[in-house]
């Protein structure tokens, strides 16, 4: 197999077997000397599971991108306690300084990914088809994030040319490609998101891998962000086949009873592998030997109120926007198993926060050893919901949105503007799980902080809704521009 480049600075996180848990994926890569002699569906699935343990560190789905997604929001604050990602908070990045490190990291997923997607030595059968379908599916999803965060809006109609760079072949150096504009990747992950939906598995590994579900999900969000001629009625399709159908194959809403320690419980058997999760995270004793994620280095530090690095909090706003039972927001601020509480909160912050407990530090298997949820089926609802009121049908969309409102005890919409009650409750659902900046950059919408804030409005216009690529990458690529506006 000839090889070809990316413009990462390596191909592949090298790492060797080693004993792993009943419950664990095989996520570790073949050794670097096999990279070009795979001819075994093995190997092509452990080049898989390398892609699979890329977009899991820390500098990417494990913790930055979760982190990221949030902090360039509205509705949470850094704490003056501990200034942890400060500077991303406060929209203060350039090229040359900045706190992201999952551009290279999605690269490097999409590495390994061509290298299963393109290979022809492996004979090819059900599973194979498979396997290239979740390399597709993953690719697809590595490309979504990279446009979403680097590039504008594909309805935002400003920097269209500077979409990221497309690589679709091998692994080669000597590449050095340039952005391709933001038509050509949102192309190209719709294509890569088609075959997986036609080639991956309905039900996933115990939530670990993307199913066909996981993909129809992205695709739903990839037409409802890009939002050409039809594609809210394709959004609309997906979405409805996941909440009509999926149920079936595994996958349904979570019961309110059940809500709480879905997230804060320390029992697998309460947070792991529940119908409402989609994808998941694998944490655990082995992978966090291997993988740098767990203990001590993920996301779940940054929210925790009892460890040393606790500086994310919610503020008061977005605490006061429940309704009184919402089980989202939990009982009481004083009762440590409520979702957003301010036990032992600093005072040094005015008006002070909240933490989240969504992220428990103490677990069965130990400190933090919680799966990250990525997709839920909460998501493909709203969505739905979403989906409705783009193609007309804002009085459909109203009864579901309060319908799935009231199943979690929330507050009733009056859908005088619509999309804003839709965009408030995905921000009530999903706080801390990174979605609530693109959930606002999807529609080209500023952010506008009421307290706690330096920087505290930020319109949608702004250079600061798309990130500046690294100097370190720059200098890799000489073809590779930078977004307008950064030095």
């Amino acid at each position: 197999m000839k090889k070809y480049t990316l413009i990462i600075s390596t191909l592949l996180l090298m790492l060797t077997n080693s004993a792993c848990s009943d419950r664990e994926l095989e996520l570790f890569p073949p050794y670097a000397d096999n990279i070009t002699t795979i001819n075994t569906q093995a190997q092509l699935q452990q080049l898989l599971n390398g892609g699979y343990l890329s977009v899991a560190t820390t500098d990417a789905f494990g913790t930055k991108l979760m982190l990221v997604g949030d902090l360039l929001s509205d509705n949470m604050f850094v704490s003056n306690l501990n200034g942890s990602f400060i500077d991303t908070y406060n929209f203060n990045y350039n090229a040359a300084q900045n706190e992201f490190s999952f551009y290279d990291t999605l690269y490097g997923a999409i590495a390994k990914c061509n290298l299963v997607i393109n290979n022809t030595t492996v004979a090819n059968n059900d599973e194979v088809t498979r396997i290239k379908g979740e390399a597709k599916t993953l690719r697809a999803l590595a490309y979504f994030t990279l446009v979403n965060y680097y590039s504008a809006t594909p309805t935002s109609g400003v920097n269209q040319e500077y979409g990221v760079p497309l690589v679709l072949t091998d692994y080669d150096a000597n590449i050095q490609p340039a952005r391709a504009t933001v038509a050509q990747v949102y192309d190209q992950i719709i294509a890569d998101l088609q075959d997986g939906i036609n080639q991956t598995s309905a039900l996933s590994n115990k939530k670990l891998t993307l199913s066909k579900t996981a993909a129809k999900l992205i695709l739903s969000k990839v037409y409802l962000t890009r939002r050409a001629a039809g594609d809210a009625a394709l959004a609309l399709q997906l979405t409805t086949d996941i909440v009509d159908n999926s149920p079936a194959v595994g996958f349904s809403p979570i019961d309110k009873n059940n809500y709480s320690t879905y997230f804060n419980g320390n029992l697998e058997v309460n947070s792991e592998d529940q119908p409402e999760t989609i994808w998941e995270l694998d944490l655990n004793i082995n992978t966090n030997q291997f993988t740098n994620i767990g203990s001590n280095v993920s996301l779940p530090g940054y929210y925790n109120r009892t460890d040393s690095r606790k500086c994310m909090l919610f503020n008061q706003n977005f605490y006061s926007s429940f309704a009184t039972n919402d089980v989202r927001k939990g009982t009481s601020p004083l009762d440590a198993t409520s979702l957003l509480i301010n036990l032992g909160v600093p005072t040094v912050d005015t008006p002070k926060g909240y933490w989240t407990t969504k992220y428990p530090r103490l677990t069965e298997e130990g400190n933090y050893f919680r799966n990250i949820k990525i997709f839920r089926f909460a998501d493909a609802q709203l969505l739905q919901i979403e989906a409705l009121n783009l193609t007309g049908q804002s009085g459909v969309a109203l009864t579901k949105l309060n319908a799935f409102a009231q199943s979690r005890n929330g507050s009733v919409y009056t859908g005088t503007n619509l999309l804003d009650d839709i965009l408030t409750e995905r921000a009530k659902e999903f706080y801390g799980e990174g979605q609530r900046f693109l959930d606002l950059k999807r529609y080209n919408l500023a952010v506008s902080r009421p307290s706690n804030c330096v920087t505290c409005n930020v319109a949608a216009s702004d250079k600061r809704f798309v990130l500046p690529v690294s100097q370190t990458a720059m200098n890799r690529n000489p073809n590779l521009k930078q977004y307008p506006g950064y030095n």
